[in-house]
């Protein structure tokens, strides 16, 4: 999995429910399931364009409400923050984290 897919579903977890169900199904077969435009056109009986334009609405969303809301960027540095912790604090923290 690419970088950028990577980054979009960690996003996709955090603001998912912010979308249209259509637009979430969409994107969690493009970044999580890793299939192409033509395979989810298929599938969801329209043209690769149009799962194209949904991708790019998706991403365009999605970077718009980490920018304002930062939840994912939070997320990340509570968990370098916990790799400093000792024992079972840092330990605890990591998997309240990664539910």
């Amino acid at each position: 999995m690419k970088i950028e897919e990577t980054f979009y579903l960690k996003l996709l977890d955090v603001y998912g429910e912010l979308i249209t169900a259509h637009k979430k199904e969409i994107a969690e077969m493009y970044f999580g399931l890793d299939l192409s435009l033509s395979e989810i056109a298929e599938i969801k009986g329209v043209t690769r364009q149009s799962v194209a334009d949904v991708i790019k609405s998706v991403k365009l969303e999605l970077d718009d409400f980490e920018a304002k809301l930062k939840f994912v960027a939070l997320k990340e540095e509570l968990k370098v923050f916990a790799q400093t912790l000792s024992g079972e604090k840092g330990k605890k923290l990591i998997d309240i984290l990664e539910k």
